[in-house]
């Protein structure tokens, strides 16, 4: 479970029933569940630093904990938004984050939900000095259609209400640029790097479809940054009936997405932040499937390349296991 775009095309939110259905959530919970008892908690020695990469002048690890779990954005479906949300109330997310901390991870990426603004004075009054990547999601503030015309003034907004809690950077929502770049109006997402960096910022462009990193590129427009998701969220129906010749049910994981995106983050020098490496929990059948996850994703990025990874601790000591399998991966 990456960490970082939270409502998908074919995820809504909570307020759309078909999410809660209960065919879907015994389909996909348990593959999930499966997942998270199958990843065993970490045995040995778990000191030493992790490794890190610069990012706008900052030194974050090359693992950062993802913000999806938090706030009940399982990419599944509305019964286990649930569990994680009730899972995750203020003081587990404080200990999460000490724990992520104590670990040895240095940085945390969310989007900046309604809970957050009386949750983040409580992890900063925990002595918690995790660093705060966050995420311009314009449905935060309002719920709207991802016109250019809408987006425009939330994603300001969306900055001005991140700049009060000091977060070393923001990107724009991968939702949003994936739609401006169908729409024809990816000004807005130079628009938003040039306000993000007028409140003193850095700046980045969170994407699904590696055609919007491309044309930020090719633009020479000003990102520090890019998150990058390995999987291609945001097709329409329309899209996927042009590419594989059907109509997917869901939010649907195409397996080849992950190369795509990973020629793209080699060929750019910015730094990337890779997202849903895991492809939401998918990919957590076994502990042998979320290494090869793992080897894939470090083994395909840039050295001065992160991965952005959701984790919930119920049943098993993710955390701890994930920094172990970065450290010897991508040491």
């Amino acid at each position: 479970m990456s960490a970082a775009d939270s409502h998908s095309t074919f995820c809504p939110r909570e307020d759309n029933p078909t999410c809660s259905a209960r065919r879907d959530f015994l389909k996909g919970a348990t593959a999930l569940a499966a997942g998270i008892l199958a990843v065993p908690a970490a045995k040995g020695d778990n000191s030493g630093p992790l490794p890190t990469v610069k990012l706008a002048g900052h030194e974050v690890t090359r693992l950062i904990a993802g913000g999806n779990p938090l706030f009940g954005y399982s990419h599944f479906n509305g019964l286990l938004d649930r569990f994680m949300a009730d899972y995750f109330s203020d003081e587990q997310l404080v200990e999460f984050m000490l724990a992520c901390e104590k670990a040895g991870i240095t940085a945390w990426q969310s989007n900046y939900p309604q809970p957050l603004e009386r949750q983040l004075p409580r992890i900063r009054d925990a002595g918690c000095k995790l660093q705060w990547l966050a995420l311009a999601d314009t449905w935060d503030i309002e719920h709207n259609d991802f016109s250019a015309d809408k987006v425009w003034p939330l994603a300001r907004r969306a900055v001005e209400r991140a700049t009060k809690h000091q977060p070393i950077a923001i990107a724009l929502r991968g939702e949003e640029t994936d739609r401006l770049l169908r729409q024809g109006r990816m000004d807005v997402v130079r628009d938003f790097l040039n306000c993000a960096h007028d409140a003193g910022l850095a700046a980045g462009v969170s994407a699904h479809d590696p055609a919007v990193i491309e044309t930020v590129e090719h633009n020479g427009w000003p990102a520090d940054y890019y998150m990058t998701c390995f999987y291609r969220l945001t097709r329409t129906v329309e899209e996927f009936r042009k590419d594989f010749g059907l109509a997917p049910v869901g939010e649907t994981y195409v397996a080849s997405d992950p190369e795509r995106m990973c020629r793209v983050i080699r060929q750019v020098k910015k730094p990337c932040l890779a997202f849903k490496i895991l492809a939401a929990g998918r990919r957590c059948g076994s502990p042998k499937s979320v290494r090869e996850a793992f080897e894939f994703a470090f083994k395909n990025i840039k050295p001065t390349d992160g991965a952005i990874v959701g984790m919930i601790p119920r049943f098993a000591d993710q955390i701890n296991e994930n920094v172990r399998l970065v450290r010897e991966i991508a040491a």
